[in-house]
């Protein structure tokens, strides 16, 4: 049965990590981020929470620019690699052979894998709590077209979307899902 607590617990998994690109100086990172979301349109804006201590906060802050990816099940280990090993002390990219491509609008890595990336420019840096809110207007953005249907959803029966379920797991979201049809759909 449902009950008040006390602790101080936050519930948003299972949900979609996004991974986050960075460079300033030609010094470049990639990480793992739990909690992002779209948040506006015309112009596109994409939010990112980041940590002020992350090496990624660091660089975005610097060059006020930062690429959000998507990536799909077969590549959880880089999602897990790029949120558990620090910028500062490892070169993710070549330790782990993530793959990327130099961004079109913004100087940034744009993941080859990805099957769909922003790239974004910061509009603004929030404080809420112990981290920073980074929203971002999207200034370009990428999509493979193989995973996608004509309605634009992600076609189930060609896309793993990693779930992350907390504490370094994930589950995969693909078509033997189970899909819930509610009557109220019109």
């Amino acid at each position: 049965m449902r009950q008040p607590i006390e602790e101080p617990i936050f519930y948003s998994y299972p949900g979609m990590v996004a991974v986050v690109t960075s460079r300033h100086e030609g010094v470049q990172n990639v990480m793992a981020s739990g909690w992002h979301t779209y948040i506006g349109s015309s112009p596109g804006v994409y939010g990112i929470s980041l940590r002020k201590e992350t090496y990624s906060y660091e660089l975005i802050e610097k060059s006020g620019v930062f690429g959000v990816h998507f990536l799909p099940g077969h590549r959880s280990e880089w999602i897990q690699a790029a949120g558990t090993f620090s910028g500062r002390d490892t070169d993710k990219f070549t330790r782990f052979g993530i793959p990327y491509e130099e961004g079109i609008k913004v100087s940034v890595p744009i993941l080859t894998d990805a099957y769909f990336a922003y790239e974004c420019k910061v509009m603004e840096i929030t404080t809420y709590g112990d981290h920073e809110w980074i929203a971002g207007e999207v200034l370009q953005r990428y999509q493979d077209q193989k995973y996608f249907l004509e309605n634009g959803m992600v076609d189930l029966e060609k896309l793993q979307i990693p779930m992350y379920t907390g504490r370094s797991a994930y589950r995969i979201m693909d078509a033997r899902t189970e899909e819930k049809i509610h009557p109220f759909h019109l």
